[in-house]
């Protein structure tokens, strides 16, 4: 995971690749009212330091599955 925030050179031309981070990044940006985020290496640390703390990351992996439910509800 903290490799994938290392800068590589030059863009990747085509589709975006679908990958760990980007996923969970998505699922981050659904929850309404939530500061998380996964766009550099602060915040993976940040995201590490929530799953160390179980009740924290249990309330976080509800409040994603109830987002993604929802938001598959509405199509």
């Amino acid at each position: 995971m903290s490799g994938y925030f290392v800068t590589k050179g030059s863009k990747f031309k085509g589709r975006p690749l679908t990958t760990l981070p980007v996923v969970l990044n998505q699922d981050l940006s659904r929850i309404i009212n939530s500061n998380l985020q996964l766009k550099s290496s602060h915040d993976l640390e940040h995201l590490r330091s929530v799953a160390q703390q179980t009740d924290e990351w249990t309330k976080l992996t509800v409040r994603i599955r109830e987002a993604a439910e929802a938001s598959q509800s509405e199509h």
